[in-house]
């Protein structure tokens, strides 16, 4: 694989930093002995000067920490190129380096720090004590400085602390301003996010806790053949402390030098004719999984990545093995397409990038007014939702999620004392089960839950109708089941059903919306409402051809236990008004697909709205006027039909 012209030349100053981090790929340490001299920096700086590259980069190490970085700064400044340092923040908070915050201003350094996540127990326990805090501390003297902000560029960078993938950068980065604007008021420019190269000390823990292999699989699994002509590789050169050259910063920590440059130092080289090719090594996969990875974030745009993922038709087994992140579906089945709400929004920036990455939902069925409740989440894998819901009924409620794969059930509770901790909780509120979802009553006496969640779950299961049972029993009286799932538009063939990819996929066990219906009543749920529902859009050609003509939706159900709920809307005259109240609906309410309700506005309600509006925790912020004594026939205005009776309404969306 061959160069395209060189943009960047990065220079590594050295591995003497103040800082030892756990995933330092270049091992850098207040010990560290290898630091470029001032002769090495004189020959640099004068190939530099000459050379047509404008884009300088300095890392370590702490370059703060080696003298030559003020040197190299103020004189190739005075030739117009574009300068970078790269950070740990941390430096910049020492009395004897704290000057080159103003040092950078003056010549306009961009600057690229350091901030593996927005969460102190998490950057404290990769960086060292205390170093959240000292970030804090200096990100917001860049910020009074202008950095950020006017025409200083800040940028953060993020990289997951284990073995598994970083986020969307995007949606990452939406997360990172909002919650340190929020909190910390801090501004900054672009998130860059690096995926873990399996070197030094990352790779020698990987070896010590025999889990290099599988992340070597899972960097080669998630290949995307599209980042190839991007990879940094491609435009930029490396420069060690020595004046030696590499291919890039993660090959100059591996000490893989360009072959046939090996004994050739920076200053001796003709870039008239230089081509030398670039050397493929196993952590280069780190580089091209994705959306790509390099010192300055993602190479691609998540929709090329998709369109890209989406051409796959092998067959992989599910969930625990094959699938390891959303991205690797092959329908928006399993995917989050809904609009989630602010107040879910705002906790998810709260839950562990790792639960979130090795998700799967098809909505979003996280209900308000659960301050203080016990809730059950079926089919949690990793706990995303319980740790959402975690957050919504607060230190004093009760969240439990059970799931039968051990390894998404072991990675939720992995991350209980953390969360507590960022939830600022004395005690946790949380508990998970490792056990099939149809021993939900072993854990859980009848009328002892207020809410039970479940997220594109129900479908995978044999006997449905068993656990509607089930769920009815251990609901409270008032409660509900607010679960999304997917359902089909007509009753599946055999083929179909037993097909192992798309029962995968949460459509070969999907039921017709009818049957669904009926066996919700036989339970007991007597009014099955649609919260919102979407078509499936089925991208895969090999999958199309063995679904035919059938339809899929995806659809967020409640199914409250109440008596008195019939099978059929009837008029008994009744009125509600909705008087506010509810912190996230200041000014209306939406029951379900078809009720809205206005503050204040006066509307007719079928006796089954009523009771919902009046019998349950809701009934404090309705006023519901009237009573049962009297029925004028039947209530025609409520429109609570199955997803397949108003196709010509449906919205498909794209991939998730």
């Amino acid at each position: 694989m061959n160069r395209k012209k060189l943009d960047i030349i990065q220079i590594n100053l050295g591995n003497k930093c103040n800082q030892v981090c756990t995933h330092c790929h270049i091992e850098a340490s207040p010990s560290g002995n290898k630091n470029m001299n001032s002769e090495t920096a004189d020959k640099i700086l004068k190939k530099l000067i000459f050379l047509d590259i404008q884009d300088v980069e300095f890392t370590g190490g702490a370059p703060e920490l080696n003298p030559n970085l003020y040197f190299f700064i103020s004189e190739l400044s005075k030739y117009d190129k574009n300068i970078t340092v790269r950070t740990n923040l941390t430096i910049l908070d020492i009395p004897e380096y704290k000057d080159f915050i103003n040092v950078y201003k003056q010549y306009k350094v961009k600057l690229i720090s350091s901030l593996p996540s927005i969460f102190k127990d998490t950057v404290d326990l990769q960086r060292g004590k205390n170093v959240f805090d000292r970030s804090i501390k200096v990100l917001r003297k860049l910020n009074e400085i202008g950095y950020g902000k006017d025409d200083l560029e800040l940028d953060l960078v993020y990289n997951p602390s284990g073995d598994y993938l970083p986020p969307v950068q995007s949606k990452l980065e939406d997360d990172y301003k909002n919650y340190l604007k929020d909190k910390y008021d801090i501004e900054f420019n672009k998130l860059i996010t690096i995926v873990n190269s399996p070197i030094r000390r990352f790779k020698e823990e990987l070896e010590i806790e025999n889990r290099y292999d599988s992340y070597l699989k899972l960097l080669k699994d998630n290949y995307n053949e599209l980042t190839k002509e991007k990879i940094m590789c491609k435009s930029l050169l490396s420069v060690g402390y020595d004046g030696c050259i590499y291919d890039c910063d993660f090959n100059l920590a591996c000490n893989k030098k360009i072959p046939g440059f090996e004994n050739i130092k920076f200053w001796e080289i003709d870039f008239n004719r230089f081509d030398p090719e670039i050397i493929f090594h196993e952590h280069c996969y780190a580089c091209t999984v994705n959306t790509g990875s390099s010192c300055y974030g993602s190479l691609i745009k998540e929709e090329e990545k998709m369109n890209k993922l989406n051409l796959k038709e092998n067959s992989k087994n599910y969930y625990g093995n094959e699938i390891q992140y959303t991205t690797d579906l092959k329908t928006t089945a399993c995917c989050t397409l809904d609009n989630i709400p602010d107040y879910v929004k705002n906790a998810l920036i709260k839950v562990h990038d790792e639960i979130k990455m090795k998700y799967y939902g098809c909505g979003s069925p996280i209900p308000v007014l659960i301050k203080d409740l016990n809730v059950l989440d079926l089919g949690c894998g990793t706990g995303r939702d319980v740790y959402v819901l975690s957050q919504l009924v607060g230190e004093n409620g009760k969240v439990y999620g059970i799931d039968l794969t051990e390894n998404q059930i072991n990675i939720a509770k992995k991350y209980i004392v953390e969360h507590m901790e960022r939830f600022e909780y004395n005690k946790a509120n949380v508990k998970f089960y490792h056990d099939e979802i149809e021993n939900l009553d072993k854990y859980f006496s009848d009328k002892s839950l207020d809410v039970i969640t479940s997220n594109c779950v129900i479908n995978l299961l044999e006997d449905k109708e068993i656990v509607l049972n089930k769920i009815y029993k251990i609901l409270k009286y008032g409660g509900e089941f607010y679960f999304s799932d997917v359902y089909a538009d007509r009753r599946l063939p055999e083929n179909i059903r037993n097909d192992p990819v798309l029962h995968g996929e949460c459509l070969g066990g999907t039921l017709y919306t009818n049957d669904f219906i009926r066996i919700s009543r036989k339970a007991g749920f007597m009014d099955p409402r649609i919260v919102t529902q979407r078509e499936i859009n089925i991208t895969d050609e090999k999958i199309k051809g063995l679904i035919g003509n059938t339809k899929f939706y995806s659809i967020t159900y409640r199914l409250w236990k109440l008596p008195g709920l019939e099978d059929k809307c009837e008029d008994y005259g009744h009125i509600v008004f909705y008087k506010g109240g509810i912190k996230e609906y200041p000014h209306f309410y939406q029951l379900d697909e078809s009720h809205v309700f206005y503050k204040n506005k006066p509307e007719k309600v079928c006796g089954n709205t009523a009771l919902m509006l009046l019998k349950t925790r809701l009934g404090e912020f309705f006023n519901v006027i009237g009573s049962f004594d009297e029925h004028f026939g039947e209530f025609k205005a409520c429109n609570t039909s199955s997803a397949t009776e108003n196709d010509k309404e449906k919205k498909t969306t794209g991939c998730c």
